[in-house]
């Protein structure tokens, strides 16, 4: 059998292992209904994750063939604000997984690299880790940063922080086919660099305004509404 399918079917075992270890740690002082509530919470939030992540352009729109931009991370940001790391690193890996799947089932250009879990998940767990503590840390400052103009910022730094940690993945795993993508050896070859490094620029911007903005209308809706109940 070959390694990568061995490498494959370990790592959905260790995912679902993953999964059960996490559910069973629920804390057991808990009244029945506060971790039914938050089960039910965590399969809506893992519901959107999926649906986004497996219906066609909604979750990862294409723009070019193999490249794709994605709203994948707005379901995790508002998950992290409301749940803060201990839910944050659960979403990001049902992020990272649909992220996986969807590669593989067309791995062409860019998007073949997404087919190594390393690249296509392990950005995506820090991501969600890092959101959450960062929301925990936002929640515990003062009013004027907490609001949702501090939100808003908060979650487009999130998203440029992911784009980061995508593309610092990328580099290390892939460092030669890195460069050869972002060094154009003619004049054509540079501005095809220039154009796509812009892409990518502008893709980042538009991604990061737009999970500020959900993070910052939506997240404390929900956060209000769960302290209620």
């Amino acid at each position: 059998m070959d390694a990568f399918y061995i490498v494959f079917w370990v790592l959905v075992a260790a995912f679902f292992i993953a999964i059960f270890a996490f559910m069973a740690k629920v804390n057991p002082k808990q009244e029945g209904n506060s971790v039914v509530a938050q089960l039910t919470t965590d399969a809506l939030f893992l519901a959107i994750i999926l649906v986004m992540g497996f219906v066609p352009n909604l979750g990862y729109i294409t723009i070019a063939p193999g490249v794709s931009l994605t709203l994948m991370h707005v379901p995790v940001l508002v998950g992290c604000y409301c749940f803060g790391w201990k839910r944050g690193w659960l979403y990001g890996l049902f992020f990272g997984v649909t992220s996986w799947i969807s590669a593989m089932q067309n791995p062409i250009g860019f998007n073949g690299f997404f087919i190594y879990p390393w690249v296509s998940i392990l950005p995506r767990v820090i991501f969600g880790f890092v959101a959450g503590i960062l929301f925990s840390v936002l929640k515990k400052m003062g009013k004027i940063y907490r609001g949702r103009v501090g939100i808003g910022i908060t979650g487009l730094i999130l998203t440029l922080i992911h784009t980061v940690l995508v593309f610092a993945d990328l580099f290390i795993f892939f460092p030669n086919e890195m460069v050869s993508i972002f060094k154009g050896t003619s004049t054509i070859g540079e501005g095809l660099v220039v154009a796509f490094a812009v892409a990518i620029l502008i893709g980042a911007l538009g991604e990061g305004i737009v999970g500020g903005l959900v993070s910052a209308v939506v997240g404390p809706v929900l956060s209000k509404l769960r302290r209620k109940k």
